[in-house]
């Protein structure tokens, strides 16, 4: 098995989730595949948005913002159809991103959004930047693998889930 799989499946025994399995998420695709910013979108459809739950640079992009996804058109289009989208250039990036400007800070030019699904669910997007042109089809399978085994970590964004773990930790169930 691989090492990059084998330290996800060992970051689930961590205590501080979701961020250890996030964190080995964004290891396991930078040493795969490679990026210069990860971050991960938690989809909350009902309210219209999605929550930055992990950055590897949170100076620029901090956990806990927020977008509206009627406002994000390309974010709305892989929510819905639940399709990869791949920007290969600037001209891309200009033309599906609202904040192509402040992507342009961080010296990319080239994004892959992959989403991650729960039950026919888009529960998150697992969100690479690099270089121009750095992404290809090719990585599309490596991502979606990664991020679908770190799955219990975007189960424990989503507040829901969340409020359903704590509550059947703190229950006291005969032994059997």
């Amino acid at each position: 098995m691989s090492s990059a799989w084998q330290a996800i499946a060992d970051a689930h025994r961590a205590v501080d989730q979701p961020d250890a399995t996030l964190r080995a998420l964004d290891e396991a695709i930078d040493a795969l595949v490679g990026r210069t910013l990860l971050t991960v979108l938690t989809v909350y459809p009902d309210d219209d948005v999605v929550e930055r739950s992990y950055s590897n640079m949170t100076a620029r992009y901090p956990i806990g913002g927020f977008k509206r996804i009627s406002d994000t058109p390309r974010l709305r289009s892989v929510l819905e159809t639940g399709e990869v989208f791949i920007a290969r250039t600037r001209e891309d990036i200009i033309a599906n991103y609202p904040d192509a400007e402040t992507i342009f800070t961080t010296g990319c030019s080239s994004v892959l959004n992959v989403p991650v699904f729960w039950r026919e669910q888009v529960v998150a997007t697992v969100n690479l930047l690099h270089t121009e042109g750095f992404y290809s089809p090719s990585h599309i399978p490596i991502v979606r693998s990664l991020a679908q085994a770190a799955l219990p970590a975007f189960l424990e964004c989503q507040p829901v889930q969340r409020q359903t773990m704590l509550y059947n930790t703190q229950q006291d169930y005969p032994h059997v």
